[in-house]
This record gives structure tokens, C-alpha cells and sequence, in this order.
């Protein structure tokens, strides 16, 4: 899954720091004399008017008030505040915002008394006595901790972040509302049963209680105070569009589709060859069959704009549960590590909950969304990852030549639905974004065109297509809230997976086991059903045959429970097998899995029992088996001309074939492998496409492929223009590898280490603005590991930067004799100047977890406050 916070990060990379001010007034337009940041959102709960006043009025006023010139008079203001009062009232302003978390408070909205205990990591476990109240407690307390990063991602998924941080965001305002995540919201509120709209409604009060509570006096979160707004009530349509825009995260399979466009108009139907696994001859779409290479419309660049908003290929994670009968307990363990982008705060927000008489849970939620989403109760414990599977479809649209809106189907003309969306933008005119929404879904190549998006873009008439749509099953409504509370209360395996049903985004792989010993897997999300198509390529949207035939039921996707092999686990490796009978998807990633899978059937053939503490070293495990498996195949080739290296490429060459394929901080061999199987992928493609072609499976299927060709060749299946001697192309990659780690870290092999360039540095969203990374950013740890290996540390390849991993770890041994244990990286609070914005992450560097105090009461906790009902005088 990919963070927003990295998202908004490339935002911010578009601004300049304190000491570009010159740029501002480069670009200076004219001011609005009236700012909406929101329309106007009044609900009553329990008989309180929650509301605000949102409509700002402004006069106009030269370019230099405008926000980002304010935010450097601010910070500037703030350094001389300091130098003359000194550090110790400036820290008393910037740790203002921070929650009071001992003593009793009144609030309105209350019926009965509320506990919230703190342990020593700034976990709230909240216990009240009816459901609204405790809803409506840890709405106000998650927004204590993260109300910004909520405020965000609601913004960002709705495409509204130009509001607040003006036309740098534009590009990706477009692209989301053109996507549409935040039309489809009241469709799953809906379906909310009564008792599920309580809880929503509870927790939206308690996140605006605190909204209104904070900002009158003072106390709001600092990146607030920067960059100078007020958030608007928090709403059912928000948690909606949390859960919708989770499920996003986890699809893009837009992206897999026009690369394998672009391989399309680079070498036709040859271009099938490549895929994994599959020769899809069957399925080509017969478009690509029937029209001339050079007749594609869609130039590269423009594909490759609309492929920058596609959630990052590192999206993972790894789940298992293991049977009673394996274990030195005698009961289920389970274990999870969703790979996330890492950043500050965290994806994941710990959380505990306890509804005296009902259930008691803990473990995390996605800030914004109510209830535990992921970790354990007195019954059962659970753990996800992405399920990778093809939840998204591209439509080619042949576009009327004359009339606009109308796209041909079935032999006839339909009218697109056209939506104009709005998009405020912080000192300057509102932009509209023209929709148009096809039967398959929105035209996204609107998106091509740099103009206003009031005039549609289309490819030339001439063309055989002339846009491209996008259907998503997460557009469909789904009962993921009305789930929540479900997996909550359920007592065994059989009432967690019923509470399962209607989920239809994310589309995630459930593991989970009870304390009756059953342990269990459902693959859960809305999946299409293709006709013709193995979802590989854009296919005809004119074409009846190429429809969605409805969608898979819920009794056929893949389940299982009590297998006979004593455990499950998923790693985003493929599901099912060859037989089952519908296309899900192939862009599964088998290397976590297969090295996951050899742990625990090696362990079970040695008969010694699993415990939690081994369960928490397999999720640090660093063998990488891609390289197991590549490595040799590629030295073969190197060796076949030794005698043309130089001595430090000698040296090199046999330190990589001494190398155990751990990759440890200290690992020479380690670094060795990423500069060459860096370089090898990015080599292979770039006379054949445009762009870094990055397919795992497609590039390990390559190098087999190759060690296997009896002529030596690379690509032996395509027209010898494509192809490339294997031997040659091995070695002169190597040389260059070799080279390569030489620039970064010397001369002598023997002291290069995997740790001293792939390093883990933590950044804040406003961080790029200098120079408030001083203020709010974390340092940089080095960490083992890499996309391929279970402890999954993947990185940006030019810098070294580890940007994604296991943000959360947690294992559960259902005997319960020890606490559950889990970690968030860095901390629970987003709040720069809390305790807990940053006191995981040494722990959670050294491999480590923390125990899960699930008994916890008030005698227990480090701080205890008690909300009560306001009294009446």
C-alpha cells in the first residue's frame, strides 16, 4: 500500500524552500476576494449542533500575504520569537497542541462515564458501557494523535489538497476526482445497518468535538497552524472515502495495463511473450491483431503521466497462521507485517476498545476509520495482506467524431454521464475538471490534456480508439464498515468469515485463527468476472464480448479452513491454482512467500515447535530467494569471460559468489546484487520502451529463459532486432555494477555494506519546506533486507532511501499466557512534540515487538482520564 504522505511529499517538492521567496512572485496570479474551503457541514448529534462557520471572507490584499510567503514570515517570526524569549516558551507554543491525557473532562455528547488509559506508548484503551459513547471517545482521541494526517488523506482522495496547498496539487486534484473515489461514498453509507450508523456517527462527532475544541482555544496540531486553515467537520463520508481510498492503494493494476500497452506498440503480438507465466494467445485482444502498430495512439509521455498515479508497485505484506499442533503452546499463532510506505506518522494507528458486556479488541486501525481493523480479541486473532489481485480493467472508447460525450457500444451512440468537477485552489481561480463517464467508468485520458479540462481530450478521429476509461470494482458499494464490528464480536473462525461478507475493497487475503484451534484463509474482495479478456491489456469498450460478466460469489473465491498441511500464509503470492477457473490477476510476487513457506515446513519437518518469538524472527528474515534463484545463472555468464575483468571486478565476482543471499546491513554481496539486478532490469527494456519497464516476473522469466537458449540469446523469441547476446549483456552489466558500488563505497569489496546506502530516513509531509525537516523529521537508521525478503525494506533505487516495509508487526499466540505483541514505526502520535511520535522505531529497527497490554486498567496505564456527560449546574 502506498502512503498519501509520499504522494504529498511530490507535492511538496514542487515548493520551494524558505530561501526560494523569488519563485513566489514569479508565478504570482491575482488573489480571490472570497476563499470556500468547504461548503458548509452542519449535523446534530444527541441534540448538539456540530458545525462551524466555513465560508472565509477575504479582502484583497497584496501577492505577499499570500500562504506560502505567510508560512516563511511565520517561521521567521517563530526563530525570533525564540532569540527573544527564550527556548522555554517556544517550546510551551509548539507543545500546546498536545492532549491533556490525566484528570476528568465534561462533554457534551455523553451519556455515561468513559475511561481512556494510556500505556507507556501512548495506546488509548477506551472502555465504556454503550457503543456510541465508546465511538464517540475514539473518534476524539485518534484525532488527538492524527487529526492532520486524517484531514489529509480525506483531502487527497477526495482531491481537495489544492484547497489548502494551492496549484502544486492540481495534477493530482485532477487525477482523483476524475477517478471518483468521492462519488461513490454514499452508496456504501447506504448500506450501513442501523447499529453501524451509530458507531459512524458517534465516532464523526468525537473527531469534530475535538476539531471545534482545539481551534477555539489554540490547541490545534502545529502543521495547522503553518499552513494557516481550519479542517471542516469530520463526516460518514469520510471514513467512507478512508476505506475507499485504502482499497485504492491496494489495485493499480491500471499501471501493469499501459505498460503492457506500451510493449503492445513497440512489438505487437509478440508482446504476449513476455508476460508471466502465461503465453496469453488465447486472449490477445483481437484490436491489437487487426490494426497497424503505428496506428496506437497515446504517445508514451502521456501514458507515463497517468502511471505516476498509480499506488507503488512495493504494496505488501506478509500473514501466517500456524496450528495448534506445531506450536509449543498448543494453540494458534498468528502473525502479520503489512508492507507499507513508511513515513510520519504511521499508515496504521494502534488502537483498544472494550464495550463492557459486548467485546474487547485491540490492534490497529487506518486513522479515520472506527473500530480495530487488524489484531486479536479474547477469541480470535487476524492479519492481512494484499491480496494482488486485478480489481481494475481498462476500456479503449471510440469516440463520436463529431458530438461530444457520445462513445459507441454494441453498434449504437451512449451519452457519457459529464460531471463538472469544481477544484478550489488556495490564492487563485477555481479550475474545472470536465468528467465523463463512460458504461465502463470515467475517461481518465482527459488527463493528457495540459489545456482546461473543459474541453475534452481525445486521440486523432483517425485513430482506431480514441480515449481510454477505467472501471474499478471498488466503485461498487460494500459493508466493509458494517464489518468491522463484526470481526470484533466474532467468537470462532466461521463467524469471522461471515463477517467478511460484503467486503468489497481492499482486496486483501485474510489469515486468522480462534482459540478453539481452528486456523483459516478467505481471499476477500468484489472481483469481475471476465469474458475474453485476462485482464493484461486495455480492451474494446464497444465490444459486448469484453464486458464484466457480473462478478465472482462470495462461496468461489478462494477459502480454506483447517488445511491439511497444519498452516496458512500469504506473502502476495498467487491464491490459487491453475484450475480455478476464474482470471484474477498476474501480478502476484512468489519470492516472500517461497522463502516464508520453506521456514515453516522446515521447521515442522524438524519437529520443533513454533513459538511467538520465532513467528517475530521470521518477520526480520532477510534470504532473498530471487537472488538465490538469478544469481548463478547470471555469474555463469560473467565467468565465460573472467579473464576481461579487472582485479577489483575479480574480486568482486567471487565475493558475490561466496554471498549467502542474507541480506544483512553488513553484506557486501548484498549491495553488489542490487547495483547489478538494478541496472540488468532497467538495461533490458530500454531499446524496446520508453520508460523502466520493472516486472519482477517478467524479467526472472527473461533470465531463464536465456540461460536456457541453446544460441546464448536474450529475447530469443522476438525478431532479432530485439534480441541481445546473454553472455555479453551479463558481463557488461556486471562491470558497471561493479563500478557502481565502487563510486559509493570504494575500492575494496570486502568493506562495502548493504546498510551504509540503503538506509531508512523518516520524513514528514511538510518536511520539504526548509526548514521544517529540522523540526519534524526523524534521522536515518540503516536496515536490512529489500523488496524480496520477508523482513521487506524496499527502496528508491537511485538513492537508497527505504520508503516501504512493515510499518506494523504483530504476532498473537491464542494461548494468551503472554500479551500479543506488536510494533508501529516510528510511534502512535503524529504530534511533533509528543513522546510518541517517534519512541518505536528503535525497537522496531532491532526486529523488536512490545507487549499488547490487552487486561490493562486504570491501576496499569501510565495516564488515566475519565470523560464524563457535562453536569447540569
Amino acid at each position: 500500500m502506498f502512503s498519501f504522505f509520499q504522494l504529498f511529499a511530490m507535492i511538496n517538492d514542487k515548493v520551494p524552500s524558505v530561501n526560494s521567496v523569488a519563485h513566489f512572485f514569479q508565478k504570482r496570479k491575482k488573489p480571490l476576494t472570497k476563499r470556500i474551503l468547504y461548503s458548509t457541514k452542519r449535523f446534530v448529534y444527541r441534540g448538539i449542533k456540530m458545525s462551524q462557520q466555513v465560508v472565509i471572507e477575504r479582502e484583497k490584499k497584496p501577492f505577499i500575504k499570500r500562504r506560502w510567503v505567510k508560512l516563511l514570515m511565520v517561521l521567521a517570526g517563530v526563530l525570533v520569537f525564540l532569540s527573544l524569549i527564550g527556548a522555554g516558551t517556544g517550546y510551551w507554543y509548539i507543545t500546546k497542541s498536545l492532549p491533556v491525557l490525566e484528570g476528568e473532562k465534561q462533554m457534551e455528547g455523553l451519556t455515561n462515564e468513559v475511561t481512556v488509559v494510556r500505556d507507556a506508548r501512548g495506546v488509548a484503551k477506551i472502555t465504556a458501557d454503550n457503543l456510541e459513547d465508546l465511538f464517540y471517545i475514539q473518534g476524539y482521541v485518534t484525532a488527538q494523535d492524527r487529526l492532520f494526517q486524517m484531514d489529509m488523506t480525506r483531502r487527497l482522495a477526495g482531491g481537495r489538497l489544492s484547497e489548502v496547498v494551492g496549484s502544486a496539487a492540481l495534477d493530482s486534484d485532477r487525477f482523483y476526482r476524475t477517478y471518483g473515489m468521492h462519488r461513490y461514498t454514499n452508496d456504501m453509507i447506504e448500506l450501513f445497518d442501523e447499529e453501524t450508523k451509530q458507531v459512524v456517527d458517534a465516532f464523526s462527532a468525537g473527531v469534530t468535538a475535538y476539531i471545534i475544541e482545539a481551534f477555539k482555544e489554540g490547541n490545534e496540531p502545529l502543521e495547522f497552524k503553518i499552513l494557516g486553515y481550519e479542517p471542516e467537520p469530520w463526516t460518514a463520508e469520510d471514513s467512507a472515502i478512508v476505506v475507499k481510498y485504502m482499497g485504492y492503494t491496494l489495485t493499480g493494476n491500471h499501471r501493469n495495463e499501459l505498460e503492457n500497452y506500451q510493449l503492445v506498440q513497440a512489438l505487437g503480438e509478440d508482446a504476449q511473450y513476455l508476460f508471466p507465466e502465461y503465453h496469453i494467445a488465447d486472449h490477445f485482444p483481437t484490436i491489437y491483431e487487426q490494426i497497424d502498430i503505428e496506428d496506437l495512439p497515446f504517445d508514451s509521455e502521456s501514458l507515463q503521466s497517468l502511471i505516476s498515479f498509480a499506488p507503488s508497485e512495493f504494496n505488501g505484506s506478509n500473514n501466517w497462521a500456524i496450528g495448534g499442533e506445531f506450536t509449543e503452546s498448543g494453540f494458534p499463532i498468528v502473525a502479520n507485517d503489512p508492507h507499507l510506505g513508511l513515513a510520519i506518522p504511521s499508515v496504521w494507528y494502534q488502537t483498544h476498545l472494550e464495550l463492557e458486556g459486548d467485546f474487547h479488541s485491540v490492534g490497529v486501525t487506518v486513522p479515520g476509520v472506527p473500530g480495530v481493523v487488524l489484531g486479536h480479541n479474547e477469541n480470535l486473532a487476524w492479519g492481512v495482506t494484499s491480496m494482488s489481485v486485478d480489481q481494475e480493467d481498462l476500456f479503449l472508447e471510440q469516440a463520436h467524431p463529431e458530438e461530444p460525450h457520445l462513445y459507441l457500444y454494441d453498434g449504437e451512440w451512449e451519452e457519457a454521464e459529464v460531471i463538472e468537477e469544481v477544484i478550489e485552489i488556495d490564492g487563485e481561480d477555481p479550475y474545472t475538471e470536465t468528467v465523463e463517464v463512460t458504461r465502463n467508468g470515467p475517461v481518465m485520458t482527459s488527463l493528457f490534456s495540459e489545456e482546461n479540462a473543459e474541453v475534452s481530450f481525445h486521440a486523432d478521429s483517425d485513430a482506431p480508439y480514441q480515449a481510454i476509461s477505467l472501471r474499478w470494482t471498488g466503485r461498487e458499494a460494500g459493508e466493509e464498515l458494517n464489518g468491522v464490528l463484526k470481526l470484533s464480536r466474532s467468537t470462532d473462525v466461521y463467524e469471522f468469515m461471515e463477517g467478511l461478507d460484503g467486503f468489497v475493497t481492499p482486496a486483501l487475503s485474510w489469515v486468522f485463527a480462534d482459540r478453539k484451534g481452528n486456523i483459516a484463509y478467505r481471499g476477500q474482495a468484489r472481483l469481475p468476472d471476465r469474458q475474453n479478456s485476462v485482464g493484461l491489456l486495455p480492451v474494446p469498450g464497444w465490444d459486448p464480448d469484453y464486458q464484466w460478466n457480473g462478478f465472482i460469489e462470495t462461496e468461489e473465491l478462494p477459502q480454506i479452513i483447517n488445511p491439511e498441511n497444519g498452516y496458512v500464509m500469504t506473502a502476495n503470492n498467487k491464491p490459487v491454482d491453475d484450475e480455478y477457473q476464474y482470471e484474477i490477476g498476474r501480478s502476484f510476487y512468489p519470492y516472500r512467500a517461497e522463502r516464508i513457506e520453506g521456514m515453516i515446513a522446515d521447521r515442522i519437518k524438524s519437529g520443533e515447535a513454533f513459538t511467538a518469538d520465532q513467528s517475530k524472527e521470521m518477520q526480520v528474515d532477510f534470504l532473498n530467494t530471487q537472488a538465490r534463484a538469478l544469481v548463478p545463472l547470471l555469474m555463469d555468464e560473467v565467468e565465460k569471460s573472467e579473464g576481461e575483468l579487472s582485479e577489483l571486478e575479480k574480486e568482486a565476482l567471487a565475493l558475490l559468489g561466496d554471498w549467502d543471499f542474507v541480506e544483512s546491513t553488513d553484506s557486501a554481496g548484498t549491495l553488489l546484487w542490487h547495483q547489478w539486478y538494478n541496472l540488468f532490469s532497467e538495461r533490458m527494456f530500454e531499446d524496446i520502451v520508453s520508460f523502466p519497464y520493472s516486472s519482477a516476473l517478467v524479467i526472472h522469466n527473461t533470465i531463464v529463459e536465456a540461460s536456457e537458449d541453446p544460441e546464448g540469446r536474450m529475447f530469443g523469441f522476438l525478431d532479432e532486432q530485439w534480441q541481445r547476446d546473454f553472455t555479453e549483456f551479463s558481463r557488461e552489466t556486471f562491470v558497471e555494477a561493479a563500478g557502481m558500488a565502487e563510486a559509493l563505497q570504494g575500492s575494496d569489496p570486502d568493506s562495502w555494506a548493504w546498510g551504509e546506502w540503503h538506509q531508512m530516513t523518516i520524513r514528514h509531509p511538510l518536511s520539504s519546506v526548509q526548514p521544517l525537516n529540522y523540526l519534524f523529521d526523524l534521522g536515518s537508521w540503516e536496515v536490512g533486507g529489500s523488496g524480496a525478503t520477508p523482513g521487506a525494506h524496499s527502496y528508491d533505487e537511485e538513492t537508497g532511501r527505504v520508503n516501504h516495509g512493515g510499518g506494523w508487526r504483530f504476532v498473537a499466540d491464542l494461548a494468551f499466557d503472554e500479551p500479543a505483541q506488536d510494533i508501529v514505526m516510528p510511534g502512535q502520535s503524529g504530534q511533533v512534540m509528543s513522546p510518541h511520535y517517534d519512541d518505536q522505531i528503535e525497537a522496531w529497527v532491532d526486529g523488536e515487538l512490545l507487549p499488547m497490554r490487552y487486561d490493562m486498567g486504570p491501576e496499569d496505564g501510565v495516564n488515566v482520564k475519565t470523560f464524563v456527560p457535562v453536569r447540569e449546574e
